[in-house]
């Protein structure tokens, strides 16, 4: 190989290198990320107190990573489809009644960790989540679980723990995702 190719093969991995490093750059201060929004790619907003979305995030258009975790979120708008590159997101610990309808518009999510709230249904739009590969709704107060699930083939890992379901309705959802880890708490046989 000669000197030429030598250094640019060199230089193309030291880029190549860099920008490895950068998607792995996981930003805590919104006002920092905002100044070099088009390298966000990572934004943890998790425990700021926050009851509503801030308008700055829709400027990263980069972003794969959301962390909303541990805030006082309810509602997520409908801009968050603004975001299209959006891959994971985790809004446990907040303060939903009601799975966010927004997140089923957003077909390339591959992961929604929403733990901890108080949701009681799951859309049947849940479906629309072609690419998803995770859900995490470890202790809300859910009964049952739509069965358009079922169309989520990708679906590796469903976690209901800390959600007393019947032993029928394990068995259901059992029956609707064969190819699904799903993890559930010991079952309460009330209703039965």
């Amino acid at each position: 190989m000669n000197k030429p190719t030598q250094y640019l093969l060199s230089t193309l991995i030291l880029l190549s290198s860099n920008l490895v490093a950068q998607r792995n750059v996981i930003y805590k201060d919104l006002d920092k990320a905002i100044q070099c929004k088009e390298h966000v790619y990572k934004l943890d907003l998790s425990r700021k107190k926050l009851d509503s979305l801030p308008i700055q995030l829709y400027q990263l258009k980069n972003v794969e990573y959301l962390d909303l975790s541990k805030n006082r979120l309810n509602h997520i708008p409908p801009k968050l489809k603004e975001l299209p590159h959006l891959e994971s997101i985790n809004l446990s610990k907040n303060e939903f009644a009601d799975f966010p309808l927004i997140l089923t518009e957003l077909k390339q999510l591959q992961e929604i960790i929403i733990n901890n709230n108080k949701i009681s249904s799951i859309p049947k739009q849940i479906e629309n989540l072609n690419n998803l590969i995770k859900l995490d709704l470890w202790s809300n107060e859910l009964s049952i679980i739509p069965k358009e699930i079922s169309n989520l083939s990708l679906l590796e890992v469903l976690d209901l723990r800390v959600i007393q379901f019947t032993d029928h309705e394990k068995k259901r959802i059992s029956d609707l995702l064969p190819n699904t880890k799903i993890y559930f708490s010991n079952s309460c046989n009330c209703g039965d």
